[in-house]
């Protein structure tokens, strides 16, 4: 079992970067399925009978991680478990407005008090749980590769394995570059033309990648060195020859091995450095400065840093040899790129602003920040910001940052201190690789969001388990395998009820990625370019989509979409029963309330259901019900809307010059809708100042208010030579 869990892993470590680095849903739903299988395996394995008392035992591994993983994920669990709403109120007073903002607006009108009503920290449940189960599977991918990993020989293999993945990576970017193929696998690049992305799509990913590539290289370098001991005056016996030839050709071996790593290494840095990523190129940088700093302190070790030092000249040389005119001349524009990733963070911050205690919940990021963003970034939907600091910030709050940065301290002072009390050479060698990484990941979050790529994270827990193995490899007195410490849980009473909570845990991980799986199979929402999905699909695909997942707010959305497309020329005959189609209206209002209610902070799918209750109430001349309801969606949405939207602001704003109709002018409530009629009709047009944007704002109030006067105060003064056309 345990070598068929070896395989396993090694198998998932090399293909998730091939697939495009693991970011479509096969990919990573592969990897996933891959590591619970293995992890599958040594659960199996690690239940053993003691043969003194009878009993059945479980052993689990007792690292520096174990309390990391725990609270990490209990953090991420407590963001989305039903809490008192006193408890929410204190903890995250914004969050308790948006989850208020989710309750249909129908059921508002007719039951004006809530009452008590527990909600959780995190408005929006689905990224949240996509993120406890990717979290499971990289905790587990961990606990199960140290227990594999128990010989030098296994250590070995997975080093040269990494390193083959990642001197394809770079001959193959190089070679789909410079040939001008510039295809990733089947799919042609459409960015980052001229750059070297391997099978990446994006050459920061790939940079990231790369760099811990390269660190693994260098650690490995180093520890395939000789330690310089002290010299002896005891005069030592004379070898024999076979002794003598034996212990030549040990050496020359090593040797060999070690200019093949450093030759490795010297192909992956060329890799690096021509994907022209800068936040690559300076982190791997930094991260090889620190991994010489920790050699050259240990006095036995100082040969090493110089090493790592002489390996980055190499890299340098061979990269100006060959060309580093263009990866070179993108530093000249750092100023531009820092302003623009500057200000992203800068919004970011202004979102963790409003949920400063506990975040808006892990992976709820791209769906809060559009409120947020800068006009300037109108043009861009930001799934990531280009910081990852100021993105687990904002998603998880001080209270889950204090943690990450706590945890994460003490397992590099536990680490650091193992580090120092080691004697062995490749010990001291690869137990570098994972700090070093680190320090890499640290300095390239700053300006880019490699975690988010599921094959640069699994790389980045696949490097700190080779440097915990090898950091407890025991290698004399006829020894080789690592050493490790294990609980040893019998399995009676709370023993092996903790077994059946983490068992049906992983299991609830498992079941919910096939599900995932299934749900995206029938419509596409997380975002492919390697395979052409319809983005439209069926009626009967959305139903299916919505039966296997309905916590993804964008299936009921789409679902909504296509019922209004599909039955809407049918539901408008006149000679269709009136029954038929308030039927059908409540069909849509269903789908629309259920996304509401699952994800408040779109701002589109409050005022498409605003619109959906404006045409019931046609139906069913129930105004008061139906368009305040309407006008409580309606202002839902226009408090999520942001600033980047023109088109959002312009169907705003034409219902309110559609509700001004319906009220006596009068009455303040129609000075009150034609203002914010005008306020959306002016923030739109400051948006988008096109004049095709103004005349179909013209044409629209045109229908309704067939006046100079009213069309003068809903343009912006730039556009008022429109009105000559209507005279």
């Amino acid at each position: 079992m345990e070598k068929t869990a070896f395989t396993i892993y090694l198998a998932t470590l090399i293909i998730s970067p091939l697939l495009f680095g693991s970011v479509h849903t096969y990919a990573y739903t592969l990897m996933a399925l891959g590591i619970f299988t293995g992890t599958l395996l040594l659960v199996i394995k690690n239940v053993r009978k003691d043969l003194k008392t009878g009993t059945y035992r479980f052993q689990l591994p007792n690292t520096s991680l174990n309390l990391f993983f725990l609270i990490m994920t209990g953090f991420l669990i407590i963001q989305v478990i039903p809490l008192p709403d006193c408890i929410v109120q204190m903890l995250s007073p914004e969050a308790w407005v948006v989850q208020q903002k989710s309750e249909p607006a129908s059921s508002i009108v007719v039951n004006q008090s809530q009452g008590n009503v527990w909600a959780s920290l995190s408005p929006y449940y689905y990224p949240v749980r996509m993120s406890i189960i990717r979290f499971t599977v990289y905790g587990l991918f961990f606990f199960g590769l140290i227990q594999v990993l128990n010989s030098q020989k296994r250590i070995e293999l997975a080093v040269f394995l990494i390193l083959t993945i990642g001197c394809f990576e770079t001959i193959y970017g190089l070679a789909q570059t410079f040939s001008g193929s510039e295809h990733v696998w089947w799919f042609k690049k459409t960015r980052y033309l001229g750059d070297v992305t391997g099978t990446y799509g994006n050459r920061n990913h790939f940079a990231g990648l790369m760099e811990m590539c390269l660190l693994l290289a260098a650690g490995y370098a180093a520890g395939l060195s000789e330690r310089r001991r002290k010299r002896k005056t005891v005069r030592k016996p004379e070898l024999s020859l076979r002794a003598k030839i034996s212990k030549y050709l040990s050496g020359e071996q090593r040797f060999n091995k070690r200019v093949l790593v450093i030759f490795a290494g010297v192909a992956i840095g060329i890799g690096l450095f021509f994907s022209a990523s800068r936040g690559g190129i300076l982190a791997t940088a930094g991260a090889m400065l620190f991994m010489s700093l920790l050699f050259i302190f240990r006095k036995a070790h100082r040969r090493n840093g110089i090493v790592v030092l002489l390996l980055f000249l190499i890299i340098a040389v061979y990269c100006l040899h060959i060309g580093a005119e263009y990866p070179i001349g993108r530093f000249e524009h750092l100023n531009e790129s820092f302003e623009a990733r500057s200000r992203y963070a800068k919004k970011t911050l202004d979102l963790f602003e409003d949920y400063k205690l506990a975040g808006i919940g892990v992976g709820n990021f791209r769906y809060a920040y559009p409120r947020y963003q800068a006009v300037e970034d109108r043009r861009y939907y930001m799934r990531h910001t280009s910081n990852d600091w100021a993105q687990f910030l904002a998603e998880a709050g001080l209270i889950g940052f204090c943690l990450l940065l706590g945890l994460m301290s003490y397992y590099v002072l536990r680490t650091m201190k193992l580090w120092n009390m080691r004697r062995d050479t490749l010990a001291i060698g690869l137990g570098a690789a994972p700090l070093s990484a680190m320090a890499a990941v640290a300095i390239h979050s700053y300006s880019d969001f490699n975690l988010h790529y599921p094959a640069d994270f699994l790389m980045f827990v696949a490097i700190i388990a080779i440097g915990y193995s090898a950091l407890h490899l025991e290698r004399h007195r006829g020894r080789d395998r690592t050493i490790y410490r294990y609980y040893d849980i019998p399995l009676k009473y709370k023993g092996f009820l903790a077994l059946v909570l983490v068992s049906g845990f992983i299991a609830w991980a498992g079941i919910w990625s096939i599900r995932h799986f299934v749900a995206e199979c029938y419509c596409n929402t997380v975002h492919n370019y390697s395979l052409n999905r319809d983005p439209n699909p069926s009626l009967e695909e959305l139903g299916k989509a919505v039966s296997w997942d309905r916590y993804n707010a964008e299936y009921w959305y789409k679902l909504a979409r296509e019922l209004m497309r599909v039955r809407h020329p049918e539901a408008s005959k006149p000679d269709r029963d009136i029954e038929a189609r308030r039927k059908h209206r409540m069909e849509v209002i269903k789908a629309l309330e259920q996304a509401v209610r699952l994800n408040p902070f779109k701002a589109e799918y409050h005022m498409r259901l605003g619109w959906a209750y404006v045409y019931l109430w046609r139906l069913l001349d129930h105004q008061q019900k139906w368009l305040s309801a309407a006008d409580i969606s309606i202002n839902r949405a226009t408090y999520f809307v942001g600033d980047i939207n023109p088109s959002l602001h312009v169907h705003l704003a034409n219902y309110w010059i559609m509700r001004s109709k319906t009220i006596n002018p009068a009455k303040p409530e129609w000075k009150t809708a034609w203002a914010r009629a005008c306020w959306h009709y002016k923030k739109a047009q400051g948006i988008d100042g096109t004049k095709q944007q103004a005349e179909r704002i013209v044409r629209f109030v045109w229908e309704y208010y067939p006046d100079e006067v009213f069309i003068r105060k809903v343009l912006s003064d730039k556009h008022h030579v429109l009105l000559k056309a209507l005279k």
